[in-house]
């Protein structure tokens, strides 16, 4: 164990430091606390005394916040707020909300009042181009995929290649399909 300031018998939120423990990492000294709800708990110099250290062992976590502002029914951006979250396991208040699109999430208490999520994720990507009816080479493309079938920001479209008759769905830009003509049935057809 390093020389450090000695931290025994000072309180740091809930924690009482009782006295060092064995060093996990060289420099770091570790302190034994115990909890004022009764649990012990080890932790480090550090964690005791930065700006915004630990209060508790993890306690707190589970107690409702007297500072909460209850956000229900109020609306931010596309996000009306349903509920509030209590299977939220990061000790942050989260809220449950519907989406004008009806998608239901779990949001971030202050995400929402500083407006870094105003919806679901379906006001994100802003359509640049609807293909939809349009025609590239023996490529006709139909709609636009549902929401169930985006993966991230990624836009899909259902496609008939109007050579074999098939459909399928295809991630493109406008540019992208610009470049495919076809199915692979015109790439099969070539090889043969």
């Amino acid at each position: 164990m390093s020389k450090a300031n000695d931290l025994t018998g000072r309180t740091f939120g809930l924690l009482k430091v009782l006295r060092r423990v064995e060093d996990v990492k060289p420099g770091r000294p570790m302190w034994l606390c115990e909890c004022r709800c009764g649990k012990s708990v080890v932790k480090s110099s550090t964690s005791l005394t930065k700006q915004n250290s630990v209060k508790s062992c993890g306690c707190l976590r589970h107690q409702k916040s007297p500072e909460l502002i209850d956000l229900t029914d109020m609306t931010f951006g596309e996000l009306r707020v349903l509920y509030q979250d209590r299977s939220a396991q990061s000790g942050k208040a989260r809220w449950v909300c519907q989406c004008s699109c009806g998608n239901v999430v779990s949001v971030l208490s202050e995400n929402l009042r500083h407006s870094k999520t105003t919806s679901c994720g379906c006001k994100c990507q802003a359509l640049k181009y609807d293909l939809a009816g349009q025609e590239f080479g023996y490529l006709k493309v139909i709609d636009r995929a549902p929401k169930g079938k985006r993966k991230s920001n990624e836009v899909y479209w259902r496609c008939l290649c109007r050579s074999c008759g098939r459909k399928f769905w295809y991630c493109i830009s406008s540019s992208d399909i610009q470049t495919r003509k076809s199915d692979k049935c015109m790439e099969e057809a070539a090889q043969r």
